[in-house]
């Protein structure tokens, strides 16, 4: 039987990016009523995509697909960051510079996660060239 609490709790970046979750869903929660449906749900998909693309990935048989992963990761941590951006600029949020560092540094996370996983395929493909030639 699958259980995801075998990988998914000892992967740094997806722990923060559950830390990340509750931050905003505190911040969603402050959007006037009048956003229920628009910004608000918005902000709450977007940044539960950032988890569950993690997580996605995480599952799958290949870096590369991890890394497609890991990239739409990254780009439901920009739709955030510009929703929270947007919600700021139409005076609905004054979100604190903590959450924005909070995007930050999961932001950093992701594209190290990704350019490690690159050269890891990188590396393979060395091997399997040199195994080939001199093999």
């Amino acid at each position: 039987m699958f259980n995801g609490k075998q990988f998914l709790p000892k992967l740094l970046v997806w722990q923060k990016s559950v830390d990340l979750i509750k931050e905003v869903y505190a911040e969603a929660d402050r959007l006037p009523k009048s956003e229920e449906y628009n910004l608000k749900q918005q902000l709450k998909r977007a940044v539960v995509s950032v988890s569950l693309n993690i997580a996605e990935g995480k599952n799958r048989r290949t870096a590369k697909d991890f890394i497609n992963f890991l990239n739409i990761a990254s780009g439901s941590l920009a739709e955030t960051e510009a929703i929270l951006l947007i919600c700021e600029e139409l005076g609905f949020l004054h979100p604190p510079e903590k959450l924005f560092l909070q995007l930050e540094e999961l932001a950093k996370m992701i594209n190290s996660l990704i350019a490690s996983k690159k050269r890891n395929q990188e590396f393979r493909r060395l091997d399997v060239y040199t195994d080939l030639k001199f093999g």
